[in-house]
């Protein structure tokens, strides 16, 4: 069991470094960790990078980072990189941070690169973890019919899967089991 409880995380653009401030539940003192990053770049790949942070075996009694999930080290790493990238304010990484946590419903995932996939996968997981209802939870209702409205102005596209014409297939499927057992000779 972990005596680490991470209170909150910050970043410092020159010379690049990350702050991590944590309680030692075992001891309750207040604690700040500074991580100076020597080797990050404005063109280091940030889902690599934070995999080694969080990962880090050489360190592992002391790795702080293995206290916070994959996909907060890898927006405070992206916080980090656009502060070395550019003079920019700061309301302008927050409009690029909010950017880089959005997934389009319309974008094809499969024109990705590997890195944003990666990213992309991890917020999907984390809006999974955040609406997962578990079967031993008060709010847990089995079996959930949900009819959805259509957006105003929003075409209804006709889908093959979503046949109304079940009870056909029913019948489809019955004739070819008739079919088959006539073919069934075994004298």
């Amino acid at each position: 069991m972990s005596s680490i409880q991470m209170q909150k995380m910050g970043v410092r653009f020159k010379p690049p470094t990350i702050f991590l401030f944590y309680t030692d539940t075992s001891t309750g003192k207040f604690r700040r960790r500074t991580v100076q990053l020597d080797d990050f770049t404005k063109t280091t790949k940030i889902n690599d990078y934070a995999q080694e942070l969080h990962d880090d075996k050489t360190t592992r009694s002391r790795n702080l980072f293995r206290h916070i999930p994959l996909r907060r080290i890898e927006r405070l790493l992206f916080v980090l990189k656009e502060g070395l990238t550019s003079n920019i304010s700061k309301n302008e990484i927050e409009k690029k941070l909010r950017q880089f946590d959005e997934i389009d419903s319309d974008e094809d995932l499969n024109k990705l690169d590997d890195d944003e996939l990666k990213h992309k996968k991890l917020i999907m997981d984390e809006t999974f973890k955040k609406n997962y209802v578990d079967p031993s939870s008060k709010d847990y209702v089995y079996d959930v019919a949900v009819d959805f409205e259509q957006p105003e102005g929003g075409d209804q596209h006709a889908s093959e899967w979503d046949s109304t014409e079940a009870d056909e297939v029913e019948e489809d499927i019955k004739a070819e089991d008739i079919d088959d057992d006539d073919d069934d000779d075994f004298n």
